[in-house]
């Protein structure tokens, strides 16, 4: 297994952090774009956690979750999964289709295809962020949209990452319109060489 974030330096750790939050800053924009209309970032915490932990997001293994999953390639590789309690992701369909809260019962089609677009945009615009800075290529795959046990959706990727390492970047964000706020957990797993590309200077994200 690679120990890679187990030597980085408190500096690198520091500009990783601030290049992830920096990616969800420009996810929200994405995503703003896509809804038509000006989304509010009320707080982005970046955090790292161990991989295996990942299911105590959601209150285990067993909890019911709506996730988006893709993978991205490129000058490195991993995983990107936006993943919600149904309750919640319910609310940001409603976002996504202009509905009022509380409309969205279920998973069907349309539902799926809005989560699905969804993930097209936050993850091109959140790699195109990360790959800018590093000054490398990053492609997003297309995304898979689920309702599952959220020990099954986290297997998909854990399969790999458990290989390579233990741990995972965890952006949980906060945002919304004047009248409504959606927390979300956007979780970025990748694998062991993204840590080793050569990093820039430390960059000014509030």
């Amino acid at each position: 297994m690679d120990n890679s974030t187990a030597t980085l330096s408190a500096e690198d750790k520091k500009i990783w952090d601030e290049i992830v939050k920096k990616g969800m800053i420009n996810a929200i924009t994405g995503l703003s774009r896509m809804v038509h209309r000006d989304l509010v970032i009320n707080n982005i915490e970046v955090r790292r956690m161990p991989a295996r932990s990942m299911t105590a997001l959601f209150g285990g293994p067993d909890q019911l979750v709506i996730g988006v999953y893709l993978t991205f390639t490129g000058a490195t590789n991993g995983h990107i999964l936006m993943a919600h309690e149904p309750s919640i992701a319910y609310k940001i369909l409603d976002l996504l289709m202009g509905r009022k809260i509380g409309t969205s019962k279920s998973l069907d089609e349309m539902s799926k295809s809005a989560l699905g677009e969804m993930g097209n945009v936050t993850s091109a615009y959140f790699l195109n962020a990360v790959a800018d800075h590093l000054q490398v290529t990053l492609h997003p795959s297309p995304p898979a949209v689920m309702m599952d046990m959220a020990g099954a959706i986290m297997d998909m990727a854990l399969a790999s990452i458990l290989q390579e390492r233990d741990d995972v970047f965890m952006a949980r964000t906060s945002f919304g319109l004047s009248d409504r706020t959606i927390e979300g957990n956007f979780l970025i797993m990748p694998n062991a060489s993204f840590l080793n590309l050569p990093l820039a200077p430390p960059l000014s994200v509030h």
